[in-house]
């Protein structure tokens, strides 16, 4: 059994992916196998794949039909044997060591998760530009340095959402993740938010590594992390999924209020970011979403929020706040 597996979904990143693959194979750990995914690439990335594999044991290689990252991330993961599984982006890559600066620190306490940081990186006139920023280790509260905890026994948890929720900044006991049926979305943006959300509320042992072991690279030309005018339902979806995971875990009282908030609050704010042309589809959907909340769960500072398909991201953002004031005089 190997260490690691390490799943990398490849999707047309043939100018990044033999830079992704080289910082892994690098790693002074060398007890891993990386399984990497071909999601129905149009560009060359295959060939890299192929090209590497004829000189890396460790890489498996999987050609399938585009399907997105969760579906490619969920078949890499059937097929995977390591001891831990690690999930890198094919457009990014890993810092010096740090699969066995990972691995150590999960056999130190037996997690059943790690988490960590992550630098956020540009490549602008071909210089390197590293910064502490969204996803950095120095994002999450320090109260949770130095500890092995659980969002299972932690009071506070709307502390959850203070932790990085990408695939990427967690290194993830396989058996913990298929004992607790653990499994991405099958979309194509925000596949992680699910199986994050998930793995916080199930994993009885978690801890933090205060150290950003991993390099995402911000400014990729055609990556769905950098397009600014929204086209998916994504944030309407995750509503659903974790409304039922908690609902079949008999967590709703526990965690109603705090995940409505989150992602009710994400969904608005796509519906002021939504490119035109799909925008009336989207409000109807989300309109849905909102009477449902506001029916089920008639407590909250939803119930005065009335959106109109014609509000801008600012005037939602402003009307959210005004709800939350009126809620709060109220009360």
């Amino acid at each position: 059994m190997p260490k690691i597996s390490v799943i990398i979904p490849v999707y047309n990143v043939e100018a990044y992916l033999a830079g992704c693959l080289d910082s892994i194979c690098r790693q002074s750990l060398k007890d891993i196998e990386i399984i990497c995914v071909n999601d129905g690439s149009t560009d060359k990335s295959l060939a890299v794949l192929h090209d590497f594999a004829r000189r890396e044991p460790s890489i498996k290689i999987i050609d399938k039909e585009n399907g997105g990252s969760g579906k490619a991330r969920n078949t890499a993961l059937q097929q995977a044997s390591g001891e831990y599984v690690f999930f890198v982006d094919g457009d990014d890559w890993l810092e010096e060591n740090a699969l066995e600066k990972m691995s150590a620190a999960a056999d130190k306490d037996n997690l059943d998760m790690l988490i960590f940081g992550g630098f956020s990186c540009k490549v602008k006139n071909n210089k390197l530009r590293k910064k502490h920023g969204g996803y950095s280790y120095k994002k999450i509260p320090k109260k949770y340095f130095n500890k092995v905890f659980s969002f299972i026994a932690e009071p506070v948890k709307t502390d959850i959402f203070r932790f990085p929720s990408t695939a990427w900044t967690k290194l993830y006991q396989r058996k913990f993740l298929l004992e607790n049926n653990i499994r991405f979305q099958e979309m194509t943006v925000g596949e992680d938010q699910f199986p994050f959300f998930h793995s916080m509320i199930s994993a009885e042992r978690i801890a933090v590594l205060p150290q950003n072991l991993y390099c995402y690279r911000k400014n990729r030309i055609g990556s769905a992390m950098t397009v600014k005018r929204k086209k998916d339902f994504s944030p309407v979806y995750i509503f659903y999924a974790i409304e039922e995971l908690l609902q079949n875990k008999g967590l709703l009282e526990e965690y109603g209020e705090v995940f409505i908030n989150k992602y009710l609050s994400k969904a608005s704010s796509w519906l002021g970011k939504f490119d035109t042309d799909t925008k009336h589809e989207y409000f109807e959907l989300y309109t849905g979403l909102l009477a449902h909340i506001k029916k089920e769960y008639p407590s909250g500072w939803w119930v005065y929020f009335n959106p109109e398909l014609s509000n801008s991201y600012g005037t939602l953002k402003l009307k959210i706040f005004l709800a939350k004031t009126f809620k709060f005089m109220l009360e």
